[in-house]
């Protein structure tokens, strides 16, 4: 056999491990060269992007590939370390009224902006205003209220009703609340900010649509005084260049990575055995999405919830996600909606006798009964971006509804387009794949306004109880009956959990990723 010193490393140790773990940080060759005071380090870091970018603009897009190029450029008042507590990132600090109703945050002093200007509380109440009014999930928690200026260096926020789920949702890594000048916010038009500066490590220089996105070091950058945990902490952009190329076939990617141009991939049950070979390199698994089918509850055909039950008949979890990812070392079946490591919001009430209780015969009764014709067809998003999941999704749907009669159509796309339609509630009817999973279940944009439609009072209701949650056990019980009210009404059907695979180079050090985005702020790599 031949020797090699790849280290293959099972990344499972609780709910934080949405982060990868993948830090080179070991005993291989990239530390010893990291230590070594007479290696070169290469000035120009590239990581390939598996999807195309509808929108940089962090308020606007729901891209995972936007975010992972956004955090680079912007920061926000709060982040999640590793172990998805809050920690301080532009707030120097924060407290609750009594009445856990308002919010008021001290702005860390002397940050600039990439354009030399200083952040203030302005600055801070224009950016959140105009996130809170783009994110659905935030707007309709928040409804009317509005993020003020308290004072010389504050910023707060009143609500009619306590929110103690907000610092999460201020942390949330997708459409995330970044921090621009109000200059910035002030000009931008309906399709986004048109200048894109933040106060992060790295500023934007160009993007070549569908292409690349470049960025640079920003020398005046001003990292807060705390270690580096998941997307918090000190911040040192070792290396001057940062390029996000957009490779949406991952045959490309992986041969890219075989021939050495490349210093990370992201690998599938198929391809992992390719890189297992090469003794430059570390592969680690880690807990990445989760799978759901998503109802257009405005559609004609789903806003009848006997077809939605006879979905959930006509499904087996274990085939779709064997399907999926070709490994069943890299899905597990998971009822609740959140990672059960999550142990305050997990749940499975409400799932028995549903999930993962296939029954085709009453599928087709229910499909009678609802008089869905056969004739119909319906209409599913799909693309094959980001490694091929979402298509693979829809294809083993489409075969396990093919059973009860349901015809289901694949309208395949680029990513950036599918979010454009997905926007659309005549595009479409369901929608399967891969989602990042969020820390609470009032975050999750299925059950809210962005897409889907629920246009359920009691869900909404159930939504707002959660977030008004003041201790862990209103929390749970709060959790719990979203989840028993989601099994009941089916706007959504969860599949399960999904692993994935990623190979980094042995001579890139410190590298981590953190809810799906790779933390590339403290990275260099030896040449």
């Amino acid at each position: 056999m031949k020797s090699h010193r790849l280290r293959f490393a099972a990344v499972l140790t609780g709910f934080a491990l949405l982060f990868a773990g993948c830090s080179n940080s070991g005993t291989d060759s990239g530390d010893s060269q990291s230590d070594n005071a007479d290696v070169i380090y290469s000035d120009t870091l590239e990581y390939p992007l598996s999807a195309t970018i509808p929108s940089l603009d962090p308020h606007i897009s729901t891209s995972g590939a936007a975010a992972m190029v956004g955090h680079e450029i912007w920061e926000t008042l709060v982040a999640f370390d590793a172990n998805y507590q809050i920690q301080p990132e532009l707030a120097s600090s924060w407290e609750f009224s009594d009445d856990a109703r308002t919010l008021t945050f001290t702005i860390r002093e002397g940050v600039k902006f990439h354009d030399g200007s200083t952040l203030t509380p302005e600055d801070v109440t224009a950016s959140l205003n105009r996130w809170k009014s783009k994110a659905a999930r935030v707007s309709g928690v928040l409804g009317d209220a509005e993020f003020e200026v308290a004072g010389d260096n504050a910023v707060s926020i009143t609500t009619p009703e306590p929110h103690t789920d907000l610092l999460a949702q201020l942390a949330n890594t997708l459409q995330f609340s970044a921090i621009m000048p109000a200059r910035v916010i002030n000009e931008a038009g309906a399709d986004g900010v048109t200048e894109f500066i933040g106060t992060g490590p790295y500023s934007f220089v160009s993007y070549e649509t569908d292409q690349q996105v470049e960025l640079t070091r920003f020398d005046d950058y001003q990292p807060v005084d705390s270690a580096a945990s998941g997307l918090s902490g000190a911040k040192s952009a070792p290396t001057q260049n940062l390029v996000f190329t957009i490779v949406t076939d991952s045959s490309t990617r992986l041969a890219s990575y075989l021939s050495g141009d490349s210093n990370f991939v992201d690998l599938t049950a198929d391809t992992v055995t390719q890189v297992t070979a090469l003794d430059d390199t570390t592969v680690s698994k880690q807990l990445a999405f989760e799978n759901v089918i998503v109802f257009n509850k405005r559609s004609e055909v789903f806003r009848d919830v006997r077809v939605r039950q006879a979905v959930a008949k006509a499904i087996d979890p274990d085939a779709y996600l064997l399907a999926v990812v070709g490994d069943s070392e890299l899905y597990r079946l998971n009822p609740g909606y959140l990672f059960e490591e999550n142990s305050l919001w997990w749940s499975d009430a409400g799932s028995d006798g549903i999930y993962g209780a296939q029954d085709l015969d009453g599928a087709r009764q229910l499909l009678a009964e609802a008089g869905y014709d056969s004739n119909t067809s319906v209409r599913t998003l799909t693309s094959h971006d980001y490694g091929g999941g979402y298509y693979s999704s829809a294809v083993i749907l489409q075969s396990q509804l093919a059973q009860v009669g349901i015809n289901l159509e694949l309208d395949v796309s680029d990513y950036a387009t599918l979010l454009t339609k997905r926007a659309d509630e005549t595009a479409w009817d369901l929608y399967t794949g891969p989602f990042v999973v969020p820390s609470t279940l009032t975050q999750a944009l299925y059950l809210g306004a962005t897409y889907g439609w629920p246009d359920d009072a009691e869900l909404t209701e159930l939504l707002s109880n959660a977030s008004a949650a003041q201790t862990d056990e209103e929390t749970r019980e709060a959790a719990s009956a979203i989840q028993e009210h989601v099994w009941e009404t089916l706007p959504v059907i969860k599949v399960g959990d999904q692993y994935s695979y990623q190979a980094v180079r042995n001579t890139v050090s410190d590298f981590s990723v953190f809810d799906g985005v790779p933390v590339l702020w403290n990275v260099k790599a030896a040449e």
